[in-house]
């Protein structure tokens, strides 16, 4: 690998100091006085001593994706970003410099325009209802992504986990620019897991039955159909993509409106989103000294959806993979039309020729998936005003508030003919969630220079005050399919539902930044901001958080000028500081009293017990960085080391039972973490000349994470569902929510039995019968040793779930008026629990997956050495069911190439005569190819390092055109 690096970086420098030599006259410097978007106003980028990664909105153009945070991946570095659902309206994950916490909030704060918005999924509707999708890619201008303290701090308490600052597209000077965007995409399901088809299945049914002690048909008999439920449940769909803008000024005044409509259809059959969004911006300088504006900009998203929980009977995924291939998906003979048995309390999918039923009376998914109704529809309104005051030539007053208010209606039909509404006799609900934020900043901002010197100042006063209103409504019994079609409808239910809740907080804020450089070579940075927190009890409500850089750029020294047309930029930079995290839940701190029942009575009792000494969760972030550019900036590199150490963090300290305190725990400032990581960026224009162009970029991140301490240091095991499989642990010394369980040998060559290993190094092997255990000896396999057992103090850490590097290599050719483009990204050093892959290896009358077809079936034929025997209902025995084992542990590493684009400009001469700007037709293939060992869909697709069920990711071929005059 480092060979292959230093032979590219040769590569790299001979092309790009060739090619200068070529044209000297017309290289050009990058302009690294661009200025880019901190906290609370701009800075130029040669000035910045802070960690910060800028993505410009060119960069994710005509890219088909539902939220502009999904088109990050890979774009930054020490910016993880996962999507690991492919149900549209499911928010993607996104890990700033690691996971910077245990037990609370650990996504980033997103600021538009200076309006800190709501974020990740609001919780209303029956869909997955991400805030951030409601606000349109085609916005954007640019991203800058605020990784280290000093760079967060100025956003205090709210910044432990980074923060993403959005500029959105405003007015320039000059004539009117009319723009027109167009996409159309095709999207396929990436891919299917094997399955068995009816031959196999009915032979594997056959084995297991007679293992049992059973008839051979038994439960399966009848070879008519061969059905793919995968492919019953998923599809292939058309999507588009209009935008439409135009913007324009004057030396006074500058505008910008857009209008953008999105459909998609997801791949999964139910599953869509429609969104209509509109925006304006404005500004207008009045007088010399008085500048006004403001933005507005309103959503209308709709999401259809459906039931995807991992272990949930009519759960997509769940369901599709384990239906019985031989048997149909429709029965013209049924009422519905539809093959489903109903028998009194019973309504499953109907057996066909089969002699049993499937097995936890499986539904038929595709009426469920056609006849249930999950949506929620999004209504969003984000806006502000400011006004600029210039007191002096070197002092400024800025005013600005803002609102963020979102609506969530959402409609819920469980169809009472068959599904989850079935013994209910149908379930309809709606309910409506009211967020709505409010901003206040009153900003002083001095400038002054004199000689070689330049100060900047900045203070800062801001109100923040949120508060959401939810009610919900419902009930079973219906009188008929109609009343459920449109929502709850007055006395239309035997039972009947409601509920609802009100909360809210404010934040409090006072800051100051302090920037300082001496001739553009030494450079200091500071800032201070005092938050005051409702959740936090009065004692600890107000929290002080400090942050400070500084930065020497080296190249503008005297004695670096000699070899400046080599190293063009050199700068060093260090930062500290002190973040807090705000997400913690609605006041921890306070014992709570809500409604109850004793017996059949009704009233108040205790459902929260406080601690009224809970404080801030804390980090103390620490970053050295290097940023160098070499042949006038053709080649630039930048690289940090950094340190977060995360104290305070808030647990759940566990109570004696006889305290009476609800769910037996109060929350306490106990936990402490490490992240700790290099990250190291780098872009190349390797050729540049009039008709021919080629630029690469790469970023990689390395990140270690480390618990320090927790309640008592004792271990914390967690679950991954209601049924509680016990999968992970989080253990002092260890990275936060490690796999924990039974370490695995492989399959005795002798009988089929499982085999594992205990904590002192021995074999036991499991009866696959009994389940009762017995030494094992690989010597002998054919003698049954001892009696022997398998407890908890056998398990041990199976792997990391968090990548230990992940990054992206990018790169563009343009030669005359096409260009090529690709974005391949990569990851590694995590391990996933496969829990798909071990439920699709059951022994209850379901299908399988081609993996059974290895299985042990006699000393003879011992199969592939890791799948053991099959015995019809012996799943538990057979495959752990409940508890994590390095069978179905797997490397999580990966290589994707996201995206290949190619693209046509029309020549100037021609789009002049059309009377056009521009024009540009492209096509775009995302999602397309991944090379990983993984045997999932995906190993993005995993929650907490565990793949269960989740639904596959969608490859699009996009094509689409850009048009402006």
């Amino acid at each position: 690998m480092n060979v292959k690096l230093k032979i590219l970086s040769v590569g790299v420098a001979f092309f790009v100091t060739q090619n200068l030599s070529a044209q000297q006259d017309s290289a050009k410097v990058q302009d690294i006085d661009e200025v880019i978007v901190v906290g609370y106003g701009v800075q130029k980028k040669s000035e910045v001593t802070a960690a910060i990664s800028q993505v410009k909105g060119s960069e994710i153009a005509n890219l088909n994706t539902p939220t502009f945070e999904a088109q990050l991946a890979g774009r930054a570095s020490g910016v993880q970003v996962t999507t690991n659902s492919g149900i549209l309206g499911d928010a993607p994950r996104i890990r700033i410099r690691g996971v910077n916490t245990i037990s609370s909030g650990a996504s980033p704060l997103y600021v538009v325009d200076g309006i800190p918005i709501f974020s990740g999924d609001t919780g209303g509707g029956y869909t997955g209802s991400n805030a951030l999708s409601d606000i349109n890619p085609n916005d954007i201008e640019s991203m800058e992504i605020l990784k280290d303290g000093a760079a967060t701090a100025i956003y205090g308490s709210r910044a432990a986990n980074g923060v993403v600052l959005i500029t959105t597209k405003k007015g320039k000077n000059g004539k009117f620019v009319f723009n027109y965007n167009n996409m159309m995409s095709f999207a396929t399901p990436v891919k299917y897991f094997d399955l068995l088809h009816t031959p196999d299945f009915l032979a594997i049914s056959a084995e297991k039955t007679v293992a049992a002690g059973l008839a051979p048909d038994y439960w399966a008999n009848g070879s008519e159909f061969d059905t793919d439920w995968q492919k019953a449940i998923t599809r292939s769909t058309l999507q588009q993509d209009h935008y439409i803008s135009f913007g324009g000024g004057t030396a006074k005044g500058k505008y910008f409106f857009s209008l953008g409509y999105a459909n998609q259809e997801g791949i999964i059959v139910g599953n869509s989103m429609d969104r209509f969004t509109v925006r304006a911006n404005a500004d207008q300088k009045l007088t010399d000294w008085l500048e006004i504006g403001g933005s507005m900009s309103a959503a209308r998203t709709r999401y259809d959806g459906l039931n995807n929980g991992q272990s949930s009977l009519s759960g997509a995924m769940y369901n599709a993979l384990r239906q019985l291939p031989n048997t149909p998906i429709y029965d013209p003979s049924t009422p519905t039309g539809y093959n489903i048995y109903t028998q009194g309390t019973v309504s499953v999918v109907g057996p066909w020729d089969n002699n049993a039923f499937i097995a936890n009376n499986i539904t038929n998914i595709a009426y469920v998936l056609n006849n249930n109704i999950n949506n929620s529809k999004l209504t969003r309104f984000i806006g502000d005003v400011y006004t600029n005051v210039k007191v002096t030539d070197w002092l400024t007053y800025r005013f600005q508030g803002s609102a963020d208010n979102s609506i969530t209606d959402g409609r819920l039909y469980w169809n009472k003919i068959h599904g989850d509404g079935f013994s209910s006799n149908g379930v309809v609900e709606g309910n409506n969630l009211n967020m709505l934020r409010w901003n206040i900043q009153n900003m002083l901002t001095a400038n002054k220079a004199f000689g070689q010197h330049s100060l900047n100042l900045t203070l800062v006063q801001e109100y923040l005050e949120q508060k959401s209103d939810y009610i919900v409504a419902g009930g079973s019994g219906l009188p008929d399919d109609y009343f459920g079609q449109g929502g709850p409808i007055s006395n239309s239910m035997t039972v009947q539902t409601s509920g609802g809740s009100v909360n809210g907080n404010s934040l409090s804020s006072y800051l100051g930044r302090f920037n300082y450089n001496f001739a553009k070579k030494y450079f200091v940075q500071a800032s201070l901001r005092t938050d005051g927190l409702s959740k936090l009890p009065y004692a600890n409500r107000w929290g002080t958080f400090p942050g400070v850089s500084v930065g020497w750029t080296v190249s503008n020294e005297n004695f670096m000028q000699s070899i400046n047309s080599t190293v063009s930029d050199f700068k060093l930079r260090a930062s500290y500081a002190k973040v807090g995290n705000t997400d913690i839940g609605n006041y921890p701190f306070m014992s709570l009293y809500g409604n109850a029942r004793y017996g059949n009575n009704t009233g108040l009792a205790l459902v929260q017990g406080g601690n009224p000494d809970l404080r801030w969760e804390t980090s103390i972030k620490y970053d050295y960085g290097v940023d160098i550019g070499l042949f006038n900036n053709r080649i630039t590199i930048n690289a940090d080391y950094f340190i977060n150490d995360q104290n305070d963090i808030i647990l759940d300290r566990p109570t004696d039972p006889l305290v009476g305190i609800p769910n037996n725990f109060i929350r306490q400032n106990i936990g402490a973490a490490t992240n700790k990581g290099f990250e190291l960026g780098l872009n190349a224009d390797v050729i540049k000349r009039q008709d021919f162009n080629w630029s690469i970029g790469g970023n990689v991140s390395f990140v270690q994470n480390e618990v320090k301490a927790l309640i008592d240091d004792k271990d914390i095991l967690f679950n991954i569902d209601s049924n509680r499989q016990q999968v992970g642990i989080i253990r002092v010394g260890e990275s936060i929510r490690s796999l924990y369980g039974f370490e695995y040998w492989g399959v005795n060559t002798a009988n089929g039995n499982p085999v594992y290993y205990k904590a002192d190094g021995s074999l036991v092997e499991q009866n696959a019968n009994t389940g009762a255990y017995t030494v094992f000896n690989a010597a002998t396999p054919g003698v049954v040793g001892a009696a022997s057992n398998l407890i908890s103090d056998d398990k041990k850490i199976l792997g990391n779930t968090l990548p230990k590097y992940f990054g992206a290599f990018n790169t563009t050719v343009r030669y005359k008026n096409f260009d090529l483009g690709a974005l391949v990204r990569f990851s590694g050093g995590n391990k996933i629990l496969n829990l798909t892959r071990r439920d699709l290896l059951g022994m209850d009358f379901t299908n399988n997956s081609t993996e059974i077809l290895g299985r042990w079936q006699s000393a003879a034929n011992p199969g592939d050495g890791w799948t053991p025997r099959v015995i019809a209902g012996k799943s538990n025995y057979i495959n752990f069911d409940g508890v994590a084992t390095s069978r179905f542990v797997e490397d999580g590493s990966f290589v994707k190439i996201d995206n290949i684009s190619l693209g046509y400009t029309l020549p100037k001469d021609l789009i002049s005569e059309l009377g056009l700007s521009g024009f540009r037709i492209f096509t775009t293939l995302q999602n397309a190819f991944t090379f990983t060992k993984y045997k999932g869909i995906d190993p993005e697709m995993e929650v907490n390092g565990v793949d269960f069920n989740a639904a596959p990711r969608q490859r699009t071929v996009s094509v689409g055109l850009n048009a402006s005059f």
